[in-house]
């Protein structure tokens, strides 16, 4: 009679674990979607379907001015996102970062905008090696242009930092800017 209950009690024991094992992983699942979803943005961009993956979108705020090195703006945040192509025709396109003036205007920072030749761009496709360049030297703000073939997609990211010089800035500098991604 002992062994009876021993064996009920090992069994109740095991459905409860187990109930409790499978309400941790449900949980736990249904946290992460919901962080997921209020993480990645959509973007319409035509044909292509953008999403990037941060918090703020493709708004790029920076809030202050702290010159650093290339190795230390190399390891910022990055913006992240993918560009997808779901039509049977390929599309060409081109990534850009423009001055967000709706932005400026409501922080009221157009007298204390960081110049673009003291800002630093890191741009990363795939998981090829950074390409770094001035964002001064980006023509109209293009920072890439490729082309989709039918059903592709891409992973981008996009670092931005204030590069050390010798020009006296305003440490409360702000720069405001959106990554676009325009069809041709």
């Amino acid at each position: 009679m002992k062994l009876t209950k021993y064996r009920k009690y090992q069994l109740k024991c095991a459905i409860i674990i187990a109930f409790l094992f499978l309400f941790v992983i449900v949980s736990t699942y249904l946290i992460y979607q919901k962080f997921s979803k209020l993480r990645d943005q959509d973007y319409d961009a035509g044909q292509l379907e953008v999403v990037f993956h941060e918090k703020n979108g493709n708004q790029v705020d920076l809030l202050q001015f702290t010159p650093v090195t290339d190795a230390v703006g190399l390891s910022t945040t990055a913006y992240n996102f993918t560009v997808s192509n779901t039509t049977p025709n390929t599309v060409s396109y081109k990534i850009t970062m423009i001055p967000n003036e709706e932005k400026i205007l409501e922080c009221g920072c157009s007298d204390r905008v960081i110049p673009s030749e003291l800002l630093k761009i890191s741009f990363r496709k795939d998981h090829l090696a950074p390409i770094a360049m001035i964002y001064s030297e980006s023509q109209d703000g293009v920072i890439y242009e490729d082309t989709l073939e039918s059903n592709e997609s891409e992973d981008y990211s996009i670092r931005v930092w204030p590069m050390t010089s010798n020009f006296i800035v305003d440490r409360t500098s702000h720069f405001h800017a959106v990554i676009e991604v325009v069809e041709e």
